[in-house]
């Protein structure tokens, strides 16, 4: 087969078009909580298991108009810092209304598609640019599938299936033997919180300056009992002392110098609560870790919150204290910060699942696996 001249994909300098559709709306200005490859960048050396059928059943609610483009953005953990490598995908992309939703997509392809199907881009090679990473999150919406001229999607409202087919890429190179993977931003029903950590930890008085005191911060959410449960640790802390964690809405714009090479990273204006946290050494070594909240006997404690959707990527900035009189003038030694972001999890399920089948029979096969509440954040442009 011959292919039409390869199309270079449209980078936005001007922010999106201005009218655009973000899917699941909750992601829009969220990180999502996975990434993903497929199914553009999946690599492997035998170009057959990079052979995909895959479909995305998008619910857009009353979203309306013309589809004419889509676009997805970088997942903004993996690989980050590093800028993403150059690729080309051999694909064909179809769009229709959807005859299933996102909840009651069906494992057989033909059952999610409507008859209004159109091929909004026939089969030939796009080109993806490199992008850089930024240090932002989320990443922008980078990444644009340009449509066939005068290919649109007339779109009145419900949900909407996007049909791919990938042919091939240029994600493994056969000389070097490197597999140069974009991984997507993805949205999936998660029980588990995320977190980042940034900045600079200070050091414990009996530590010598060799291991700081830097902590981490979780959070999961309990299905069977509705309870999000939120607890943290922090390391090489003063052997026996005592600390808090501070549980704020914000972080400062600029951290705050402390003595002793410390700093304060959280807004002390809009704290939430200062969990307590005790230090337990192991073997008789200045290992020690603290457990916010402390252990009781021998039992493990958790900060247990009743579950409300209210609370889905909410955002908290996390931050132990020390409580150590010789480490430095004020007593005190800092952890660095931890961005927590809320499980996203939702009862009713997410606005989007897909469903797939690579390899051999990716283009024989009339069913695939199913991935509910599963799938790329995408902006529909309109």
């Amino acid at each position: 087969m011959k292919f039409a001249t390869s199309m270079a994909v449209a980078i936005l300098v001007g922010g999106l078009a201005a009218q655009t559709t973000v899917n699941p709306s909750e992601f829009k200005n969220v990180e999502g909580p996975s990434g993903n490859y497929y199914p553009y960048f999946y690599g492997s050396s035998n170009a057959v298991y990079r052979q995909f059928h895959y479909q995305e059943v998008h619910d857009l609610g009353t979203a309306k108009g013309a589809i004419k483009g889509l676009l997805y953005r970088r997942d903004g953990n993996i690989y980050a810092g590093s800028k993403s490598p150059a690729n080309w995908v051999d694909m064909e992309l179809a769009l229709s209304k959807a005859k299933t939703t996102s909840q009651t997509a069906s494992t057989t392809f033909a059952s999610n598609e409507g008859s209004n199907r159109v091929v909004v881009l026939k089969r030939k090679k796009v080109n993806f640019p490199s992008y850089p990473w930024l240090p932002t999150k989320p990443q922008p919406f980078f990444f644009s599938i340009p449509f066939d001229t005068n290919k649109v999607l007339a779109f009145t409202g419900g949900s909407v299936c996007v049909d791919v087919k990938v042919y091939d890429n240029s994600v493994y190179n056969a000389t070097t033997r490197v597999y140069n993977r974009i991984y997507l931003d993805a949205a999936y029903n998660s029980t588990s919180g995320r977190y980042t950590r940034r900045g600079r930890a200070c050091y414990a008085s009996d530590q010598n300056n060799i291991l700081p005191f830097y902590g981490n911060a979780y959070s999961y959410l309990y299905r069977s009992t509705n309870q999000l449960r939120i607890y943290g640790y922090s390391y090489y802390g003063l052997t026996g002392g005592t600390g808090i964690m501070l549980i704020a809405a914000k972080a400062l714009p600029t951290p705050v110098p402390m003595p002793g090479a410390c700093y304060l990273y959280v807004d002390p204006t809009s704290i939430l609560m200062m969990v307590p946290g005790t230090g337990i050494g192991y073997n008789n070594s200045k290992t020690t870790t603290y457990y916010y909240p402390p252990y009781q006997g021998n039992t493990r404690q958790y900060l247990n919150v009743p579950w409300s959707n209210s609370l889905r990527n909410v955002k908290l900035e996390i931050q132990m204290v020390g409580f150590d009189p010789k480490a430095n003038s004020l007593g005190w030694t800092f952890t660095n910060l931890t961005t927590m972001t809320l499980p996203n999890y939702n009862p009713k399920g997410l606005t989007v699942s897909r469903i797939y089948k690579n390899g051999s029979s990716a283009f024989t096969s009339s069913t695939g696996y199913l991935g509910k509440s599963y799938g790329l954040v995408t902006t529909f442009k309109m």
